[in-house]
Protein backbone atom coordinates (compact mmCIF):
# COMPACT_ATOMS: atom_id res chain seq x y z
CA UNK A 1 0.00 0.00 0.00
CA UNK A 2 2.79 2.17 0.81
CA UNK A 3 4.65 2.01 -2.48
CA UNK A 4 1.22 2.67 -4.34
CA UNK A 5 0.96 5.89 -2.30
CA UNK A 6 4.52 6.78 -3.36
CA UNK A 7 3.84 6.41 -6.83
CA UNK A 8 0.96 8.57 -6.96
CA UNK A 9 1.94 11.25 -4.93
CA UNK A 10 3.71 12.18 -1.24
CA UNK A 11 2.54 14.38 1.80
CA UNK A 12 -1.37 15.13 2.89
CA UNK A 13 -4.27 13.51 2.92
CA UNK A 14 -5.56 13.98 -0.17
CA UNK A 15 -9.18 15.68 -0.92
CA UNK A 16 -11.26 13.90 -3.65
CA UNK A 17 -12.24 15.95 -6.57
CA UNK A 18 -16.32 16.46 -7.17
CA UNK A 19 -16.07 16.40 -10.46
CA UNK A 20 -17.62 14.31 -13.69
CA UNK A 21 -16.03 11.56 -14.47
CA UNK A 22 -15.29 12.39 -18.32
CA UNK A 23 -14.48 15.90 -17.43
CA UNK A 24 -13.32 18.21 -15.30
CA UNK A 25 -12.94 21.83 -14.32
CA UNK A 26 -9.83 24.38 -16.58
CA UNK A 27 -7.92 24.38 -13.77
CA UNK A 28 -6.76 22.77 -10.68
CA UNK A 29 -4.12 22.51 -7.64
CA UNK A 30 -1.95 19.65 -6.82
CA UNK A 31 -2.99 19.48 -2.83
CA UNK A 32 0.15 16.63 -1.87
CA UNK A 33 4.18 17.69 -1.31
CA UNK A 34 4.78 16.01 -4.46
CA UNK A 35 2.92 14.44 -7.69
CA UNK A 36 4.46 12.00 -10.36
CA UNK A 37 3.14 12.81 -14.07
CA UNK A 38 3.00 10.11 -16.06
CA UNK A 39 2.91 9.50 -19.87
CA UNK A 40 -0.47 8.01 -19.74
CA UNK A 41 -3.44 7.23 -17.19
CA UNK A 42 -2.01 4.29 -14.45
CA UNK A 43 0.55 2.90 -12.69
CA UNK A 44 2.09 0.92 -15.53
CA UNK A 45 3.23 4.51 -17.90
CA UNK A 46 6.41 5.95 -17.37
CA UNK A 47 6.95 8.73 -15.58
CA UNK A 48 7.49 12.13 -16.93
CA UNK A 49 8.04 14.58 -13.82
CA UNK A 50 7.17 15.56 -10.98
CA UNK A 51 4.66 18.62 -9.61
CA UNK A 52 4.43 20.10 -5.91
CA UNK A 53 2.22 21.38 -3.62
CA UNK A 54 0.63 24.58 -4.84
CA UNK A 55 1.30 23.85 -8.31
CA UNK A 56 -1.59 25.30 -10.82
CA UNK A 57 -2.77 22.82 -13.62
CA UNK A 58 -4.75 22.81 -16.65
CA UNK A 59 -7.38 19.79 -16.70
CA UNK A 60 -7.70 18.45 -20.54
CA UNK A 61 -9.81 15.61 -19.59
CA UNK A 62 -10.04 12.42 -17.45
CA UNK A 63 -10.47 9.14 -17.57
CA UNK A 64 -11.41 7.26 -14.35
CA UNK A 65 -9.38 8.50 -11.51
CA UNK A 66 -6.61 9.96 -13.72
CA UNK A 67 -6.67 13.97 -15.15
CA UNK A 68 -4.79 14.65 -18.40
CA UNK A 69 -3.75 18.08 -17.26
CA UNK A 70 -1.34 20.55 -18.85
CA UNK A 71 2.23 21.89 -16.95
CA UNK A 72 2.50 25.43 -16.25
CA UNK A 73 5.95 24.57 -18.59
CA UNK A 74 3.34 23.47 -21.40
CA UNK A 75 4.02 20.04 -21.17
CA UNK A 76 1.01 17.55 -20.85
CA UNK A 77 0.69 14.21 -18.88
CA UNK A 78 -1.50 12.45 -16.55
CA UNK A 79 -2.18 12.72 -12.61
CA UNK A 80 -3.92 11.10 -10.30
CA UNK A 81 -7.06 13.04 -9.58
CA UNK A 82 -7.23 12.61 -6.11
CA UNK A 83 -4.26 14.87 -5.72
CA UNK A 84 -5.47 18.34 -7.26
CA UNK A 85 -8.09 19.77 -6.14
CA UNK A 86 -10.25 21.97 -8.47
CA UNK A 87 -10.48 25.71 -8.62
CA UNK A 88 -13.54 27.20 -9.97
CA UNK A 89 -14.48 31.19 -10.92
CA UNK A 90 -17.56 32.21 -10.69
CA UNK A 91 -17.23 35.97 -9.20
CA UNK A 92 -19.78 37.65 -11.66
CA UNK A 93 -22.86 39.29 -9.25
CA UNK A 94 -24.66 40.05 -12.67
CA UNK A 95 -25.87 36.86 -14.94
CA UNK A 96 -26.20 37.74 -18.23
CA UNK A 97 -28.15 35.67 -20.50
CA UNK A 98 -27.44 35.24 -24.42
CA UNK A 99 -28.65 32.44 -27.11
CA UNK A 100 -26.25 30.55 -28.76
CA UNK A 101 -25.89 31.88 -32.53
CA UNK A 102 -24.48 28.69 -34.44
CA UNK A 103 -25.99 25.31 -35.25
CA UNK A 104 -23.47 23.05 -33.29
CA UNK A 105 -21.17 25.06 -30.98
CA UNK A 106 -18.72 23.48 -28.39
CA UNK A 107 -18.26 23.79 -24.90
CA UNK A 108 -14.63 23.45 -23.78
CA UNK A 109 -13.06 22.92 -20.55
CA UNK A 110 -11.23 25.74 -20.80
CA UNK A 111 -11.07 28.90 -22.89
CA UNK A 112 -9.60 28.14 -26.24
CA UNK A 113 -9.27 26.03 -29.07
CA UNK A 114 -6.32 23.45 -27.53
CA UNK A 115 -9.07 22.23 -24.16
CA UNK A 116 -11.12 19.59 -24.47
CA UNK A 117 -14.98 19.46 -25.79
CA UNK A 118 -17.09 18.91 -22.54
CA UNK A 119 -20.19 18.94 -24.43
CA UNK A 120 -22.20 20.27 -27.61
CA UNK A 121 -25.36 23.15 -27.30
CA UNK A 122 -27.09 24.38 -30.85
CA UNK A 123 -28.71 26.87 -31.78
CA UNK A 124 -31.16 28.98 -30.14
CA UNK A 125 -30.23 27.75 -26.48
CA UNK A 126 -30.39 30.41 -23.91
CA UNK A 127 -27.47 30.17 -21.48
CA UNK A 128 -25.82 32.52 -18.74
CA UNK A 129 -22.45 33.89 -18.70
CA UNK A 130 -20.70 33.64 -15.82
CA UNK A 131 -17.48 34.71 -17.03
CA UNK A 132 -14.90 35.92 -20.14
CA UNK A 133 -10.82 35.40 -20.87
CA UNK A 134 -10.47 37.31 -24.08
CA UNK A 135 -13.17 36.21 -26.67
CA UNK A 136 -14.01 33.17 -24.86
CA UNK A 137 -17.35 33.41 -22.09
CA UNK A 138 -17.67 30.80 -19.16
CA UNK A 139 -21.04 30.06 -19.48
CA UNK A 140 -23.63 27.73 -17.59
CA UNK A 141 -26.10 25.36 -19.78
CA UNK A 142 -29.72 24.81 -19.25
CA UNK A 143 -29.20 21.42 -17.82
CA UNK A 144 -26.41 23.67 -15.24
CA UNK A 145 -23.22 22.04 -17.18
CA UNK A 146 -20.69 24.84 -17.26
CA UNK A 147 -17.81 25.47 -19.67
CA UNK A 148 -16.30 27.67 -22.30
CA UNK A 149 -17.34 28.75 -25.26
CA UNK A 150 -16.41 31.18 -28.43
CA UNK A 151 -17.98 34.53 -27.97
CA UNK A 152 -18.72 35.15 -32.02
CA UNK A 153 -21.25 32.45 -31.40
CA UNK A 154 -23.31 34.08 -28.43
CA UNK A 155 -25.52 36.74 -28.93
CA UNK A 156 -23.72 38.94 -26.72
CA UNK A 157 -20.69 39.17 -28.63
CA UNK A 158 -22.52 40.45 -31.70
CA UNK A 159 -24.30 43.39 -30.41
CA UNK A 160 -21.41 44.73 -27.61
CA UNK A 161 -20.71 47.72 -30.15
CA UNK A 162 -23.10 50.09 -29.83
CA UNK A 163 -20.98 52.25 -32.32
CA UNK A 164 -21.47 49.66 -35.24
CA UNK A 165 -24.11 49.70 -37.67
CA UNK A 166 -26.95 47.36 -39.35
CA UNK A 167 -24.58 45.76 -41.90
CA UNK A 168 -27.30 42.32 -43.06
CA UNK A 169 -28.51 43.95 -45.75
CA UNK A 170 -27.76 43.18 -49.32
CA UNK A 171 -26.64 46.34 -50.44
CA UNK A 172 -23.57 45.69 -48.25
CA UNK A 173 -23.06 41.83 -48.93
CA UNK A 174 -20.19 41.22 -51.25
CA UNK A 175 -21.04 38.03 -53.47
CA UNK A 176 -19.44 34.76 -51.90
CA UNK A 177 -19.14 31.16 -51.61
CA UNK A 178 -20.50 29.54 -48.30
CA UNK A 179 -20.23 25.79 -46.88
CA UNK A 180 -23.00 24.07 -44.85
CA UNK A 181 -22.03 23.17 -41.68
CA UNK A 182 -25.40 21.69 -40.18
CA UNK A 183 -25.49 18.01 -39.67
CA UNK A 184 -29.35 18.23 -40.66
CA UNK A 185 -30.22 19.01 -43.64
CA UNK A 186 -30.61 22.59 -44.36
CA UNK A 187 -34.12 24.13 -46.12
CA UNK A 188 -33.63 26.20 -48.65
CA UNK A 189 -37.09 29.07 -48.54
CA UNK A 190 -38.18 31.22 -51.01
CA UNK A 191 -37.74 33.69 -48.37
CA UNK A 192 -35.45 34.94 -45.14
CA UNK A 193 -37.14 33.56 -42.52
CA UNK A 194 -39.07 30.63 -41.51
CA UNK A 195 -42.05 31.71 -42.19
CA UNK A 196 -41.46 31.30 -46.03
CA UNK A 197 -41.65 27.88 -47.87
CA UNK A 198 -39.14 25.00 -48.17
CA UNK A 199 -37.96 24.74 -52.11
CA UNK A 200 -34.89 22.05 -51.83
CA UNK A 201 -32.54 21.00 -48.98
CA UNK A 202 -28.67 21.31 -48.71
CA UNK A 203 -26.34 18.46 -47.02
CA UNK A 204 -23.61 18.94 -44.55
CA UNK A 205 -20.72 20.04 -46.45
CA UNK A 206 -22.15 21.61 -49.48
CA UNK A 207 -20.14 24.78 -50.91
CA UNK A 208 -23.15 27.20 -52.51
CA UNK A 209 -22.74 30.61 -53.87
CA UNK A 210 -23.99 32.97 -51.26
CA UNK A 211 -25.47 36.52 -53.01
CA UNK A 212 -27.57 38.30 -50.76
CA UNK A 213 -27.36 38.62 -47.01
CA UNK A 214 -30.80 40.23 -45.28
CA UNK A 215 -31.57 39.78 -41.18
CA UNK A 216 -29.30 37.09 -40.61
CA UNK A 217 -29.98 34.91 -43.90
CA UNK A 218 -28.20 34.26 -46.86
CA UNK A 219 -29.57 33.61 -50.82
CA UNK A 220 -28.39 30.69 -52.41
CA UNK A 221 -27.92 30.02 -55.80
CA UNK A 222 -27.40 26.56 -56.71
CA UNK A 223 -25.98 25.35 -59.98
CA UNK A 224 -28.91 23.46 -60.83
CA UNK A 225 -31.02 26.88 -61.06
CA UNK A 226 -32.72 26.87 -58.06
CA UNK A 227 -32.56 30.13 -55.98
CA UNK A 228 -33.70 30.73 -52.15
CA UNK A 229 -32.97 31.76 -48.74
CA UNK A 230 -30.68 29.51 -45.58
CA UNK A 231 -30.13 30.21 -42.24
CA UNK A 232 -27.12 32.01 -41.91
CA UNK A 233 -26.34 30.45 -38.29
CA UNK A 234 -25.49 27.33 -40.56
CA UNK A 235 -23.51 28.59 -43.43
CA UNK A 236 -19.74 29.24 -42.95
CA UNK A 237 -18.01 31.50 -45.55
CA UNK A 238 -15.41 29.25 -47.32
CA UNK A 239 -12.81 29.27 -50.98
CA UNK A 240 -13.34 25.86 -51.56
CA UNK A 241 -15.32 25.33 -54.99
CA UNK A 242 -19.08 25.26 -55.52
CA UNK A 243 -20.69 21.43 -55.46
CA UNK A 244 -21.99 20.63 -58.42
CA UNK A 245 -25.91 19.53 -58.71
CA UNK A 246 -27.12 16.93 -60.73
CA UNK A 247 -24.77 17.73 -63.99
CA UNK A 248 -22.89 14.33 -63.42
CA UNK A 249 -22.81 11.05 -61.55
CA UNK A 250 -20.01 12.58 -59.91
CA UNK A 251 -22.16 15.42 -58.19
CA UNK A 252 -24.50 12.85 -57.09
CA UNK A 253 -22.34 10.30 -55.33
CA UNK A 254 -20.73 13.45 -53.39
CA UNK A 255 -24.58 14.51 -52.65
CA UNK A 256 -25.56 11.19 -51.46
CA UNK A 257 -22.16 10.67 -49.32
CA UNK A 258 -22.64 13.93 -47.69
CA UNK A 259 -25.99 12.85 -47.13
CA UNK A 260 -24.63 9.59 -45.35
CA UNK A 261 -21.84 11.18 -43.28
CA UNK A 262 -25.12 13.27 -42.09
CA UNK A 263 -27.07 10.54 -41.05
CA UNK A 264 -23.97 9.30 -39.15
CA UNK A 265 -23.09 12.23 -37.54
CA UNK A 266 -26.58 13.18 -35.96
CA UNK A 267 -27.15 9.94 -34.52
CA UNK A 268 -24.18 9.75 -33.10
CA UNK A 269 -24.31 12.96 -31.21
CA UNK A 270 -28.19 11.87 -30.15
CA UNK A 271 -26.71 9.13 -28.48
CA UNK A 272 -24.09 11.39 -25.98
CA UNK A 273 -24.50 10.47 -23.08
CA UNK A 274 -25.83 6.78 -23.08
CA UNK A 275 -24.08 4.67 -20.94
CA UNK A 276 -20.89 2.29 -21.46
CA UNK A 277 -21.73 -1.28 -20.33
CA UNK A 278 -18.99 -4.24 -21.78
CA UNK A 279 -20.76 -6.18 -24.38
CA UNK A 280 -23.78 -3.77 -24.81
CA UNK A 281 -24.66 -3.27 -28.42
CA UNK A 282 -27.41 0.07 -27.59
CA UNK A 283 -29.78 1.55 -28.29
CA UNK A 284 -29.64 2.40 -24.43
CA UNK A 285 -26.05 1.43 -23.34
CA UNK A 286 -22.57 0.60 -25.42
CA UNK A 287 -19.37 -0.34 -25.23
CA UNK A 288 -17.04 1.11 -28.02
CA UNK A 289 -17.50 -1.54 -30.62
CA UNK A 290 -20.79 -2.01 -29.89
CA UNK A 291 -21.34 1.46 -30.47
CA UNK A 292 -20.11 2.37 -33.63
CA UNK A 293 -21.42 -0.69 -35.22
CA UNK A 294 -25.16 0.56 -34.00
CA UNK A 295 -24.25 4.06 -35.61
CA UNK A 296 -23.26 2.81 -39.03
CA UNK A 297 -26.01 0.34 -39.08
CA UNK A 298 -28.80 2.16 -38.45
CA UNK A 299 -27.35 5.31 -39.72
CA UNK A 300 -26.90 3.70 -43.49
CA UNK A 301 -27.71 0.12 -43.27
CA UNK A 302 -23.38 -0.51 -43.15
CA UNK A 303 -23.15 -3.74 -41.24
CA UNK A 304 -19.86 -3.72 -39.45
CA UNK A 305 -18.03 -7.00 -37.54
CA UNK A 306 -18.86 -6.33 -33.88
CA UNK A 307 -14.65 -6.10 -32.39
CA UNK A 308 -13.08 -3.34 -32.67
CA UNK A 309 -10.26 -4.70 -34.55
CA UNK A 310 -12.23 -6.24 -37.22
CA UNK A 311 -13.92 -2.89 -37.33
CA UNK A 312 -10.28 -1.18 -38.28
CA UNK A 313 -10.05 -3.65 -41.82
CA UNK A 314 -13.09 -3.06 -43.26
CA UNK A 315 -13.78 0.41 -45.68
CA UNK A 316 -11.03 2.24 -46.78
CA UNK A 317 -7.87 3.49 -45.20
CA UNK A 318 -7.79 7.40 -44.96
CA UNK A 319 -4.82 9.58 -44.59
CA UNK A 320 -4.08 10.95 -41.50
CA UNK A 321 -5.28 14.93 -41.89
CA UNK A 322 -7.84 14.04 -44.36
CA UNK A 323 -10.55 12.76 -42.08
CA UNK A 324 -14.54 13.88 -42.76
CA UNK A 325 -17.25 13.73 -40.58
CA UNK A 326 -18.58 9.96 -40.19
CA UNK A 327 -15.23 8.35 -40.66
CA UNK A 328 -14.06 5.58 -38.18
CA UNK A 329 -11.38 6.32 -36.39
CA UNK A 330 -9.50 3.54 -34.25
CA UNK A 331 -6.79 3.45 -31.58
CA UNK A 332 -4.23 1.40 -29.67
CA UNK A 333 -5.07 2.28 -25.93
CA UNK A 334 -3.74 -1.04 -24.29
CA UNK A 335 -0.05 -0.36 -24.90
CA UNK A 336 -0.13 -3.25 -27.63
CA UNK A 337 0.06 -1.27 -30.39
CA UNK A 338 -3.13 -3.04 -32.15
CA UNK A 339 -6.61 -1.81 -32.00
CA UNK A 340 -8.65 -2.12 -28.93
CA UNK A 341 -10.68 1.27 -29.16
CA UNK A 342 -13.22 2.78 -32.44
CA UNK A 343 -15.04 6.04 -32.57
CA UNK A 344 -16.60 7.90 -35.09
CA UNK A 345 -15.00 11.31 -36.15
CA UNK A 346 -17.26 14.27 -36.35
CA UNK A 347 -15.29 17.39 -37.37
CA UNK A 348 -13.30 19.82 -35.96
CA UNK A 349 -10.53 17.03 -34.85
CA UNK A 350 -13.30 15.73 -31.97
CA UNK A 351 -14.99 12.33 -32.01
CA UNK A 352 -17.57 10.74 -30.39
CA UNK A 353 -17.32 7.16 -28.85
CA UNK A 354 -17.70 4.59 -26.03
CA UNK A 355 -15.28 5.39 -23.33
CA UNK A 356 -14.84 3.10 -20.54
CA UNK A 357 -14.06 -0.23 -19.90
CA UNK A 358 -15.36 -3.41 -17.72
CA UNK A 359 -13.74 -2.19 -14.63
CA UNK A 360 -14.45 1.46 -14.79
CA UNK A 361 -17.64 2.32 -17.15
CA UNK A 362 -18.01 5.83 -18.43
CA UNK A 363 -20.87 6.92 -21.09
CA UNK A 364 -20.95 8.18 -25.01
CA UNK A 365 -18.51 11.45 -25.60
CA UNK A 366 -16.84 13.77 -27.05
CA UNK A 367 -13.24 13.36 -26.94
CA UNK A 368 -10.39 16.06 -28.90
CA UNK A 369 -7.67 13.95 -30.90
CA UNK A 370 -5.48 16.82 -29.62
CA UNK A 371 -3.69 15.41 -26.65
CA UNK A 372 -3.74 11.62 -25.37
CA UNK A 373 -6.20 10.12 -28.24
CA UNK A 374 -4.54 11.63 -30.85
CA UNK A 375 -0.96 10.00 -29.42
CA UNK A 376 -2.83 6.54 -29.27
CA UNK A 377 -4.56 6.84 -32.97
CA UNK A 378 -3.79 4.22 -35.44
CA UNK A 379 -6.26 5.86 -38.31
CA UNK A 380 -9.50 6.07 -40.01
CA UNK A 381 -11.36 4.03 -42.75
CA UNK A 382 -14.08 5.36 -44.50
CA UNK A 383 -17.16 3.63 -45.88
Amino acid sequence: MKKVLVALGIGAVAVSLNMDKSYADSSAMVNVSALNVRSGPGLNYSKTGVVYKGASLTIIETQGQWSHVKLSSGSEGWVYSSYITSQLSSSNSTQVKENVKASYLNVRTGPGKEYSIKTVTTYGTQVTILNKSGEWYNVELPNKTTGWVSAKYIGAGATNNSNSSNNNTSSAFSPCNGKVTSYSNLNVRSGPSTGYSIKTKLTYGQVVKLTEKSNGWYKVSLTNGITGWVDGSYIKITTENITQIGSSNSSSNNTSSSSYRSAVVNLAYSLLGKPYVWGANGPNSFDCSGFTRYVYLHAEGKSLPRVSYEQAKVGTAVSRGNYLPGDLLYFATTGTGSTSHVGIYVGNNTFIHASGSASNPDKVKLSSLSGYYGRVLLGARRF
